[in-house]
């Protein structure tokens, strides 16, 4: 048996490369080209580049859904936006930076929002449940406004990853659920300053299922993760996994839940003085208990400041909570009257 021609091909002419290239710049452009090289403009799967100006990220969302969504790629660069950025059809769509830096955009991609009065910087799943998306490598700072950083309203399969959130004047992310929720993961961000809290899942009128919370630092929030049915008994929120996380300072309780929240781990976060509880867990009614909680290997330093490490509380049931180090608060461990279920492992108090 032979072949007709030889391979690799001798000489090797890289024809099929040059094939390659003339295919891709006819499909993208000069100016998708010029942006994969020097990083200065807002473009898009679609092949279509913007200016870094207020409203042309918008521009680059509206073009994806001309088609069946995509990608739009952000500028190494800092951008100033007055007006939001809404993701609100059930197309996939992928904000994507060039790095998480501090406050300034030459190492990465910042983007400032100077909004008003209750306006969500980025607003998903406003108007249809939205499907497969998320954003990574970019930092967003509220420099002003009372909104949501990022306010997520029926999403599923949405992923936030490698995002540094600063100043949101209300949360940093809020899912607010007033579609069911599936599949929702948050790894490796940085959340600081958040007047309310870093990540808060509200089952306001339907339930978020299937959480994921990983590696991920936060500092000086009013509250670092809160979940449950916070604003009224319409959902639940079922199978919560938060994974070695370090809670720095928060100003509350770094972890709360509050009604109707379940099947929940929490494996391993370093929590540093927070004036609330490390983890707090209440609700006001045994139709709205919290149950099934893993607790495991937590380390806790509340340094004088910390009332408690681990508070229980209402008609919380079935919890355990082990191999932990507690130390540094005024209690270890504080249950309520209407606890049961409780099995406490190895935990080391001081």
């Amino acid at each position: 048996m032979s072949f007709e021609k030889p391979y690799p091909p001798d000489p090797i002419t890289y024809a099929h490369y040059d094939a390659l290239v003339d295919a891709l710049e006819a499909r993208l452009g000069p100016g998708a080209k010029g942006f994969n090289l020097d990083a200065t403009l807002i473009a898009n799967t679609r092949g279509n580049t913007w200016e870094p100006q207020p409203g042309n990220v918008q521009q680059a969302i509206d073009d994806l859904y001309s088609e069946e969504g995509g990608a739009v790629f952000l500028p190494r660069a800092t951008l100033e936006e007055t007006q939001p950025w809404v993701l609100d059809q059930a197309k996939p769509v992928y904000l994507l930076g060039r790095g998480i830096c501090w406050h300034e955009g030459e190492q990465g991609t910042l983007v400032r929002f100077q909004l008003a009065p209750g306006v969500d910087a980025v607003q998903v799943g406003a108007s249809e449940q939205t499907h497969f998306g998320g954003m990574r490598d970019l930092a967003l700072v509220g420099v002003s406004g009372t909104g949501d950083l990022v306010h997520l309203g029926g999403v599923t399969d949405w992923m936030v990853e490698r995002v540094y959130l600063n100043q949101a004047k209300a949360h940093g992310v809020h899912v607010e659920a007033g579609l069911q929720c599936w599949n929702l993961w948050f790894t490796r961000c940085l959340v600081e300053n958040s007047s309310g809290a870093a990540i808060r899942l509200d089952a306001a009128e339907d339930d978020i299922v299937k959480v994921h919370v990983a590696h991920c630092y936060f500092y000086w929030n009013g509250v670092d993760v809160e979940a449950g049915a916070l604003g009224g008994v319409g959902g639940r929120v079922r199978y919560l996994s938060l994974g070695h996380n370090q809670h720095f300072q928060t100003q509350g309780p770094s972890l709360r839940l509050y009604r109707r929240v379940e099947a929940v781990n929490v494996v391993a976060p370093t929590v540093y003085q927070p004036t609330g509880a490390a983890v707090e867990v209440g609700d006001d009614g045994e139709a709205n208990k919290c149950s099934r909680l893993n607790l495991v290997s937590l380390l806790v330093e509340g340094g004088g400041v910390t009332p408690v490490g681990v508070d229980l509380g209402g008609y919380t049931s079935q919890v355990v909570l082990d191999s932990s180090q507690i130390w540094g608060c005024g209690q270890a461990l504080q249950t309520g009257p209407q606890t049961s279920d409780i099995v406490v492992g190895e935990v080391l108090q001081a």
